[in-house]
């Protein structure tokens, strides 16, 4: 069964909701105190360069993440309204609504997404 209005609209809101909180995110991890582009430091913090370089790197690694993030959400966005959306890229079926409202921006059905992680080992563990 296609998706429905209320449900693209329901959709919508959420993707929107979710952009508006990881724009403001990135802004806030990305942009310095004089408001140019930068990652987040922890010079200063600790004598321990190694900790530096650990936490500045959780900085650069969560600002990618996301920066990927924001990306899904602006592409599920603009997939929302086409005849695409909801339909699973590898098998063709529809995605099943419950999956669709508890993230908007897969692109998979669960049983190909799980072949998709078994095969391509994703880093991070399971993302259904």
């Amino acid at each position: 069964m296609p998706l429905t209005t209320a449900l693209r609209n329901t959709l919508r809101d959420k993707l929107q909701q979710r952009r508006t909180q990881m724009v403001a995110d990135l802004r806030d991890e990305s942009i310095n105190d004089e408001g140019a582009l930068a990652v987040r430091s922890h010079r200063g913090e600790t004598d321990d360069e190694a900790v530096v370089e650990s936490m500045d790197a959780v900085e650069i690694a969560s600002t990618a993440r996301d920066a990927t993030e924001l990306a899904a959400i602006d592409s599920a966005l603009q997939r929302l309204d086409t005849p695409d959306f909801g339909i699973c890229i590898d098998c063709g079926a529809e995605i099943e609504p419950a999956r669709l409202l508890a993230e908007p921006t897969v692109l998979r059905c669960t049983a190909c997404q799980q072949r998709f992680e078994h095969q391509h080992h994703t880093p991070g563990g399971a993302r259904l």
